[in-house]
């Protein structure tokens, strides 16, 4: 199988994680979208709201997209380190091809991730953005990566998944909107009202 993974706090769950998730299932020609709903993002500060909160909200989001599948398998393998979980992924499913999906905004602070570099030697990534990001790109530490192998997909095709490819998705149409200017939207309602 050809399974996409988009790992995330989805705090909350929103249609540019769907639009994302359907994008790269066209264009890679994907079996399936797993989206891992992880206990804690290392990179964020702030405690995530309770997790089973999250799934749900995701079940509920996702209900009409029968190929999108909501997990707890960071926190039933005991990591939310993105190295960690991709490593016990592929022993668990060693038949199955995985692809990491991201936005753009999670390219460009892709060198901040915990061991990125190994991470890179064990799955394929995938990018999302809209045009005109041509400059985002080539400025990303990630695209400046010489060991990579960048594939800019232009049409949907079953690109080889293999560790070491780098797919770059450019979107002519894309959900404008963040998990947190959702949330920031809803502290300053809150603020209004008090």
């Amino acid at each position: 199988m050809r399974i996409g993974l988009l790992g995330g706090s989805f705090n909350p769950p929103h249609q540019g994680h769907i639009h994302i998730s359907m994008a790269a299932q066209k264009g890679l020609m994907l079996d399936c979208v797993w989206w891992l709903v992880t206990p804690q993002n290392p990179l964020k500060p702030d405690k995530a709201p309770d997790m089973d909160l999250r799934i749900d909200l995701c079940r509920r989001l996702t209900q009409s997209h029968s190929s999108i599948l909501i997990s707890d398998l960071e926190r039933q393998l005991g990591t939310n380190i993105t190295y960690y979980t991709v490593e016990k992924l592929r022993k668990l499913f060693p038949g199955t091809d995985f692809v990491w999906i991201s936005g753009m905004d999670n390219a460009l602070n892709f060198h901040r991730w915990n061991h990125w570099q190994k991470l890179l030697d064990l799955i394929p990534t995938t990018h999302l953005t809209r045009k005109p990001a041509t400059s985002l790109i080539r400025n990303c530490p990630l695209r400046m990566l010489q060991s990579q192998n960048h594939i800019f997909v232009e049409k949907a095709a079953k690109y080889p998944l293999q560790p070491g490819n780098t797919f770059w998705m450019m979107q002519n149409k894309m959900v404008n909107i963040s998990s947190t200017e959702i949330r920031r939207q809803k502290a300053t309602q809150i603020k209004a009202k008090q």
